[in-house]
C-alpha cells in the first residue's frame, strides 16, 4: 500500500542501484520517473528493467507478476526540470563522490516542490556531509539499498534531519516491501556494509599486495565459510567503479592500502570490466566460474 501523500517518485541515476529502485518502487504502484544525464543509460534502461526484474525474481527474493503493467509507470528523461516536477519523494543513485552528490542534490532541491523528500543512496558518506548545501536538511536523510534488492534498506538521518522525515522514509521503504533499519546515529557504511567494508579491504589488500589472485582469496573464504561465492563476487555485484570510488573517498586509516587498491582496480575500469553491469569484471556473467562445482576443486600446481 501506497504512503499517504507520496503519489510521484523521482530516482535519481540510471545504474544498477538507481533501476533496482525504481523498478521496487513502480512495483508498488507509485509513479516513477528516472533521470539521467547519460542519454546511452536511459536508452538501455526500459531493457535493463527487465533484465533486473528477471534477475531479482530468479533470486526469489521478489515476484513481478504483471510486469508490463509496472513498466508502464516508470518514464526516463535526462531534463532535470522535467524529473523534479510534481514529485514528492526522491532517491538518488549518482557516483559515490561528495561533490558530485552535493552538486544534485542543490541542483534538485531548487526544483523540486517544498514538500519532496530528497533520499541519497550513499554507501560510504554522511548524510551531514552532503546536506551543508540544502535549505531543507530537515527533509533529507539516507534510503540505503543492497545490491541484489536484499530486503534490508538502511535509514540514516543527519543533525538536522526531522523525525517526520525519518518515520515517512520508514513507511516508504515498508510499501515496497523491504525491511527499514534506523540507524541510531550517523556512521559511514551503515551496519551491514561497515562489516562488509572490513572483508572487502582485506580481500583487496591481499591481492593488491600480491599475496593472492582474486579467485584464490574467493576460494579461501568459500573453502572456509561454506559461503556460496567471496568478497571479489560482491565486488563485481557492487560495481568495481563504486569500490574503487569508495577506496579513493576513504581515509588512510580506513584503507591503509588505499593507493595500491586503486590501482589495482584502475586496470579493470580502464578495460570498461565493472562487474555484473558489464559482463564481465573479476568474474564473467552470467554464469560466474564461482557458481560451478568444480570452482572450489584447487588444481595443484
Amino acid at each position: 500500500m501506497k504512503v499517504e501523500g507520496i503519489n510521484k517518485v523521482c530516482v535519481l541515476g540510471a545504474g544498477t542501484m538507481g533501476l533496482q529502485i525504481s523498478l521496487m518502487s513502480a512495483r508498488a504502484g507509485y509513479e516513477v520517473i528516472v533521470f539521467d544525464a547519460a542519454e546511452d543509460a536511459l536508452k538501455q534502461a526500459p531493457l535493463r528493467h527487465k533484465q533486473i526484474a528477471q534477475w531479482i525474481e530468479q533470486s526469489g527474493r521478489f515476484k513481478f507478476p504483471n510486469l508490463h503493467d509496472i513498466l508502464s509507470l516508470i518514464s526516463y528523461t535526462s531534463s532535470p526540470t522535467k524529473a523534479a516536477q510534481y514529485i514528492d519523494f526522491l532517491s538518488e543513485s549518482v557516483p559515490e563522490q561528495l561533490e558530485l552528490k552535493r552538486k544534485i542534490h542543490s541542483q534538485f532541491e531548487s526544483l523540486c516542490p517544498a514538500h519532496t523528500i530528497m533520499t541519497t543512496n550513499t554507501s560510504s558518506l554522511l548524510v551531514s556531509d552532503i546536506d551543508v548545501v540544502l535549505n531543507r536538511p530537515e527533509q533529507f536523510a539516507a534510503m540505503h539499498f543492497h545490491s541484489g534488492m536484499a530486503p534490508l534498506v538502511d535509514i540514516m538521518r543527519g543533525r538536522k534531519t526531522s523525525e517526520k522525515t525519518v518515520k515517512t522514509i520508514q513507511k516508504f521503504v515498508r510499501s515496497i516491501g523491504m525491511v527499514p533499519m534506523i540507524m541510531k546515529k550517523e556512521k559511514a557504511g551503515y551496519l551491514h556494509n561497515s562489516i562488509l567494508i572490513a572483508q572487502l579491504n582485506a580481500a583487496l589488500s591481499l591481492a593488491a599486495n600480491g599475496y593472492g589472485e582474486p579467485y584464490d582469496i574467493d576460494r579461501a573464504w568459500m573453502l572456509v565459510t561454506g559461503q556460496p561465492s567471496g568478497p571479489f563476487a560482491a565486488m563485481d555485484s557492487i560495481g568495481i567503479n563504486v569500490i574503487y570510488d569508495m577506496a579513493k573517498s576513504a581515509s588512510e586509516a580506513e584503507f591503509p592500502d588505499k593507493n595500491k587498491m586503486a590501482a589495482f582496480l584502475q586496470s579493470y575500469i580502464d578495460r570498461g570490466e565493472l562487474g555484473v553491469k558489464t559482463g564481465k569484471g573479476f568474474y564473467t556473467y552470467p554464469n560466474p566460474a564461482f557458481s560451478k562445482p568444480e570452482f572450489l576443486d584447487v588444481k595443484d600446481e
